[in-house]
């Protein structure tokens, strides 16, 4: 009899669970009742909840979300498609891009804006109390750190544990080969300092982070660009055909979770890529800050894992991570590691010390992985809500991303909105947004924007998407 009548006590706990996200008592994104808790709600067995729970997660009502429960699954995701790659022609980056870019900086200083512009996480989810006990433990330890100067490569213990982290993108590295810098951007820097000379042509996707473009425009590089798409990373058909036609002194590739688009390189295409600039002696540097923040239970591969020449340096840091403000990243390479710790060294000395004391003791007191986890499924809920409102409140035409991974989310405008019209007015409502013509090389994607999902999930930022949702469809209806 009891067999017999447990299917009707599942449907009853899954009807309880439906009719809260109906009458709206249950939103996208919230977490449902625990196991245990709904068990003693409900009056039923723990295994009945489960069997109720997978019925919801099958019929796409709820989700599972590792370590963290059940979730309410976001409404009509699927209405809204994923932006569309550019395929243009390349040159230096344009004198728009960077007159642009000074008011984002501009925007980033400004406290009165709603930060939705920064590719970082909200200042409350770094380990700032940990952080901050290791520092009275260094400065215990060392109270002369002020003179003492850890020059390049850096701290060892620190480029231990940065070799160690390593084996978990499928690419374990030799301590010898790390080298500390002041952050990913001035990884990625050194390298193309030492790999390259004025004039040199340098290979990157479409879109990328300004920066990068930036960089390259200082040291007066020429840029051939590839597409990367939201769903399949960069384009490997023509990263071949670029290295068959163009003489290249490198390339400067996002493959895990792409600033702005989100998009990460499936491992084939990481293997084919590798193959194809190898044959062609294009070193590689992967910028692989976002590696570590994937929402599923496993870390993407980086370039090096198919790397058997050395011709890939992989660039990170802790900036997304554990501190924005210490500035503290590394370059990974065996061919050229003694060149960037060279490059280091007679370009700004050295790094901090305090910092990297503190966070090689920081990596070696364990607890780093528990710590991403929390932050993870936080940076995963906050995305999904980000989307879910996009869908909401902005009109018709408009497409985003759906990373599995990172900070931000990439956004195609309907046809005749001016991405960075809709950055000035937005600023001029106190909500900062990144423009989508300072990620290319020639001020392409110009009904594009990118907002970060690094802030913890409020009301306010609802609104602020609102707002935007509303001026997007006034400069729809108006082109």
């Amino acid at each position: 009899m009891a067999a017999a009548e447990e299917p009707l006590l599942y449907e009853r706990v899954a009807r309880m669970v439906e009719a809260q996200i109906s009458s709206g008592a249950l939103r996208g994104n919230e977490r449902i009742p625990s196991v245990r808790s709904m068990s003693r709600t409900a009056k039923v067995s723990i295994s009945t909840v489960v069997q109720a729970y997978l019925h919801l997660e099958n019929i796409g009502l709820i989700e599972a979300r590792p370590q963290s429960g059940f979730y309410v699954r976001p409404p009509a995701r699927a209405a809204v498609p994923p932006p569309r790659p550019k395929v243009s022609r390349s040159r230096r980056p344009s004198s728009i891009a960077t007159e642009t870019l000074d008011t984002c900086r501009e925007a980033l200083a400004r406290p009165d804006v709603l930060q939705l512009n920064g590719a970082f996480t909200s200042p409350t989810l770094y380990p700032n109390q940990r952080l901050n006990n290791l520092i009275r433990e260094v400065l215990r330890d060392h109270p002369a750190h002020a003179g003492e100067c850890l020059l390049p490569p850096g701290h060892e213990e620190l480029r231990r544990q940065v070799a160690k982290r390593m084996t978990f993108a499928g690419a374990p590295a030799d301590p010898a080969h790390v080298v500390i810098t002041s952050g990913t951007m001035d990884a990625i820097t050194l390298s193309l300092q030492v790999l390259c000379k004025a004039g040199d042509t340098v290979l990157v996707e479409s879109p990328t982070y300004f920066g990068v473009l930036q960089v390259v425009e200082y040291l007066g590089l020429k840029v051939v660009e590839v597409p990367n798409h939201t769903s399949t990373g960069i384009d490997v058909d023509a990263v071949r055909n670029i290295a068959r036609s163009t003489r290249l002194a490198a390339a400067v590739l996002m493959p895990n979770f792409n600033n702005p688009t989100g998009s990460v390189t499936p491992d084939d295409a990481k293997r084919e890529i590798v193959s194809i600039l190898t044959a062609a002696e294009v070193p590689i540097i992967e910028d692989d800050i976002y590696g570590d923040l994937h929402y599923g239970n496993v870390r993407p591969s980086s370039l090096r894992a198919y790397d058997d020449a050395g011709l890939v340096i992989s660039c990170g840091s802790v900036s997304k991570t554990i501190a924005l403000g210490y500035r503290i990243g590394w370059a990974v390479s065996p061919q050229f590691c003694t060149d960037i710790a060279r490059a280091k060294f007679f370009s700004s000395v050295a790094c901090p010390t305090l910092q990297q004391l503190v966070l090689a003791r920081y990596y070696a007191s364990g607890g780093y992985d528990r710590y991403l986890r929390r932050v993870r499924t936080t940076l995963a809920a906050n995305s999904q809500s980000a989307v879910d409102a996009i869908v909401r409140y902005f009109p018709p035409g408009t497409r985003v991303s759906r990373p599995i991974g990172g900070i931000v989310l990439w956004i195609e405008l309907p046809a005749g909105v001016d991405g960075a019209e809709l950055f000035r007015t937005a600023l001029a409502s106190r909500i900062g947004i990144a423009p989508g013509l300072v990620f290319s090389a020639k001020a392409d994607y110009r009904n594009y924007i990118r907002i970060s999902c690094g802030m913890l999930w409020t009301a306010t930022i609802e609104r602020a998407i609102e707002k935007l949702g509303r001026l997007v469809a006034g400069m729809a209806k108006a082109a």
